[in-house]
This record gives structure tokens, C-alpha cells and sequence, in this order.
């Protein structure tokens, strides 16, 4: 009687044990799923979607604009400035004696950068520009407001660049942006002139 009971006791023993050895891993388990799930997104691929989010809401706000004035007034999203410079390009031979050159394949640096809500296109990308030493040429009659935040992951000129292509439907003639290396300058234009096509880089995002 003795032998058995101790047999039994010794059973029950090891049941408890392998059942308290699966709650154990079952417990490990449910904890790694949910550090998993709670871990956060990596942050190129947070940016990464807030560009495409952001440039979405640009698009969409700027077609309404353009197409649809009574939904979104183009007041609040489109400025009419005196942008067209019929001397452009006696301007642009003036500079060229009057500046350091870059190189003819300068794009700036390649960099994630923020477009402010409330700031213009205009006025963001020249802030850009003038921070790696250019100047941007804005040879356009409209400039544009920035009503959601978005950002580019480019340079300097590829983002103008993108910039022209958004724009593009707002005005005759496509809009193109170049680089004018002896003139340390990127210009946006709807109007392909001479001294543009002779003596600039016509520059794709």
C-alpha cells in the first residue's frame, strides 16, 4: 500500500509539474504577440507614409482648387504674384559673371524635407535652396499654399522638380524646372526660353 501510494503521488507530481511548464510557455507566448504588435512602426516607414499622406492631401486640395472653386476657394490656396520675368534670360547672362559656379549635375542633398502648413511652394523650396547657396527663380504668375503639411524625401532641384510636375495643369505650357549652374540658380517655368534650353539643365525629380 505504501508502494502505491507513493506511485500515485508521484504521478499527480509530474501532471502538476508539465501542466504548470505549459502555462509557463503559453504565458511567454502571449506576452512576445503582444510586445509585438505594441512595438513601434520603424521610422522610415512612419516618414515614409506621412509623404505619401501628405502629398495626397496636396493633390487632392490643389485639383479642388483648380476644378472647383466654389468648394474651395482659390483665394485661400492660389496667389497671383508678378512671378513672369519678360527679361529672364538678359538677367540670367548678367548673373553669370557675377557668381561662383556649381557643378552641372549639382542636385543638393538628398534629405527628407518638411513643406509647413500655412507656408507657400515658393517660399519653402527657396528657403531650402538658399540654405545650400542657390536661388530659386519663381517664373510664374501663381504660387500656392500649403494647407497640409507634407514632406519630400529628395534634393534640392528633384523636388522642385516634383513641385513643377504638381502644378503643372494650373498654367499654358508645362512647367519645368532647371538648373543654371553658372548662374547658381533653379529656375520654375512654364515658358522654355532660349538662354533656359542653351545654357541650363533641364532638371527631372
Amino acid at each position: 500500500m505504501g508502494q502505491t501510494s507513493y506511485s500515485s503521488s508521484s504521478f499527480w507530481a509530474k501532471q502538476i509539474g508539465i501542466a504548470a511548464v505549459l502555462v509557463i510557455i503559453a504565458g511567454v507566448l502571449i506576452y512576445m504577440l503582444q510586445t509585438q504588435d505594441q512595438e513601434p512602426v520603424p521610422q522610415g516607414q512612419a516618414e515614409e507614409k506621412s509623404v505619401s499622406r501628405g502629398l495626397s492631401e496636396f493633390y487632392r486640395d490643389f485639383r479642388m482648387s483648380a476644378t472647383d472653386p466654389a468648394e474651395d476657394e482659390q483665394g485661400d490656396f492660389v496667389l497671383d504674384i508678378a512671378g513672369v520675368d519678360p527679361n529672364l534670360d538678359n538677367k540670367l547672362a548678367q548673373m553669370s559673371s557675377q557668381t561662383r559656379p556649381v557643378e552641372e549635375n549639382w542636385t543638393g542633398e538628398h534629405k527628407y524635407r518638411t513643406f509647413q502648413e500655412g507656408n507657400t511652394l515658393r517660399e519653402a523650396i527657396s528657403q531650402y535652396a538658399q540654405a545650400e547657396g542657390m536661388q530659386v527663380i519663381w517664373n510664374l504668375e501663381q504660387d500656392f499654399v500649403i494647407k497640409h503639411q507634407f514632406q519630400l524625401d529628395n534634393t534640392v532641384a528633384g523636388s522642385l522638380a516634383k513641385i513643377a510636375s504638381a502644378i503643372d495643369s494650373s498654367f499654358e505650357g508645362q512647367v519645368k524646372a532647371y538648373l543654371c549652374a553658372e548662374q547658381r540658380s533653379l529656375v520654375v517655368t512654364a515658358q522654355e526660353t532660349e538662354f533656359l534650353t542653351t545654357n541650363c539643365r533641364l532638371v527631372r525629380g
